[in-house]
């Protein structure tokens, strides 16, 4: 099959695993991603409506000028691609000045994102992108792919929700089907995952997301979701289905980028 890829680059992007996980996404007219991250299971899904929501508010300014103004955003990005400014000077601008969702912005994070070091989107506590500069020849610029999302954005209906994840959940209705592929975190109990936003998300965190998918799927949505295959993992979703997978690690500290076991749980209203 034909995998449609995001404009961004991402780490723990689902573009590669898209064929392993689209036979665990059930029919449903409304899909909700309380994580949708780069965007990659939107775009290769086909459901009547969609709910996409993300905590990290440069990522939904981007998406928002890509819904309401592809123009504009392609000749601001594109300006920064043919000039090629320092990155280091883009950063810091980026931090300086107070994060106004404006179009200069989100041309910015995705230069940012397609130039820093194995696309990785991290901030520190006090909210400052502080990736370092990857090393590339040339850096490429996303055209076809930011046009492709955009038309995607505009061709069903798409809510833009700027927030953390129990805000969408706790509007999941009858027959909405809901996707989290959160953060992971590994099977120590101390473990803590920080990065996409300022903030943590650790054990506590991903037993407070079990707890309200199974509230929704008690009202008749379905949830999935997808995570690190390690003993804490299964023992907070013990009452969803689990299906093993294995995944191609985008990034490794190591090295070694050789696959590793993932898991897709499932849990239905008939399982409650």
């Amino acid at each position: 099959m034909r995998v449609e890829k995001s404009f961004l680059k991402w780490v723990g992007s689902k573009s590669r695993l898209i064929p392993q996980l689209l036979p665990h996404l059930p029919s449903g007219r409304r899909f909700i991603e309380p994580f949708v991250g780069a965007g990659n299971v939107f775009i290769n899904t086909n459901y009547d409506s969609y709910v996409l929501c993300d905590k990290n508010r440069d990522l939904i300014n981007v998406y928002e000028w890509l819904r309401d103004d592809l123009a504009s955003l392609l000749n601001e990005t594109k300006s920064l691609f043919d000039s090629r400014p320092d990155f280091y000077d883009i950063r810091t601008r980026f931090n300086d000045f107070t994060p106004i969702l404006s179009l200069q912005r989100a041309a910015e994070f995705i230069y940012l994102n397609r130039s820093c070091f194995n696309g990785i989107c991290r901030y520190n506590s006090s909210g400052k992108f502080n990736v370092p500069s990857g090393k590339y020849k040339n850096i490429y610029f996303p055209k076809s792919e930011l046009i492709a999302f955009s038309n995607k954005l505009i061709s069903v209906p798409v809510e833009l929700v700027r927030a953390d994840f129990p805000t969408v959940i706790e509007n999941a209705r009858f027959g909405d089907v809901i996707y989290c592929d959160p953060p992971y975190v590994s099977g120590s109990k101390n473990d803590i995952f920080t990065g996409y936003t300022p903030g943590k998300f650790d054990s506590a965190t991903t037993t407070l997301l079990h707890n309200l998918l199974v509230l929704a799927v008690r009202r008749g949505a379905t949830a999935i979701i997808s995570n690190s295959n390690n003993s804490l993992i299964r023992e907070i979703f013990n009452d969803f289905e689990i299906y093993e997978i294995d995944a191609r690690r985008s990034v490794a500290a190591n090295g070694n980028r050789q696959s590793a076991r993932e898991i897709i749980g499932v849990l239905t209203p008939e399982m409650i």
